[in-house]
């Protein structure tokens, strides 16, 4: 298995896969041109060919689309490709939900109804505790420099 960055020209192979792997939702062309301008078009490939796209906003962290080919599924590739991928967030389909919260995520906000499918953010669970942390280390650092002005 080995991982390629796709390309701004790509459109036609990440539509393949989605294609057949029955990705739920439409992606744009113009929506993957810029994606791989910004290093987020990525596929998992192996020996036989590709096996998985994923769709990432770099910039957001947000993984935007996944589909593993459907020959490819129950392997623990999708596992795998996402645990390299690691994206912060996941824009979820709710059918894929119990899925993303074995790989580790949670829900994170509301649902949101698109034309035809309810999608909902997820965030990784070690993320929130992280954010956790630096959020009382800041509040620290501000008594610290209240406190040092007072002083002065």
């Amino acid at each position: 298995m080995r991982i390629e960055l796709g390309r701004p020209h790509e459109y036609a192979r990440a539509k393949r896969l989605l294609n057949a792997g029955k990705h739920p939702t439409f992606i744009g062309r113009r929506q993957m041109e810029r994606a791989a301008l910004q290093g987020g078009l990525i596929f998992a490939v192996t020996a036989e060919g590709d096996a998985a796209v994923a769709l990432i906003s770099t910039r957001r962290g947000v993984l935007q689309a996944l589909n593993v080919h459907p020959a490819w599924r129950s392997h623990g590739l999708g596992t795998w490709f996402l645990a390299f991928l690691k994206p912060n967030f996941a824009r979820v389909v709710e059918h894929a939900e119990p899925w993303f919260e074995r790989q580790g995520y949670v829900p994170c906000g509301d649902w949101h109804q698109g034309r035809r499918l309810r999608t909902r953010l997820m965030i990784r669970a070690g993320l929130m505790e992280v954010a956790g942390r630096v959020h009382r280390l800041m509040g620290m650092r501000c008594e610290c420099a209240q406190v040092g002005h007072a002083e002065a």
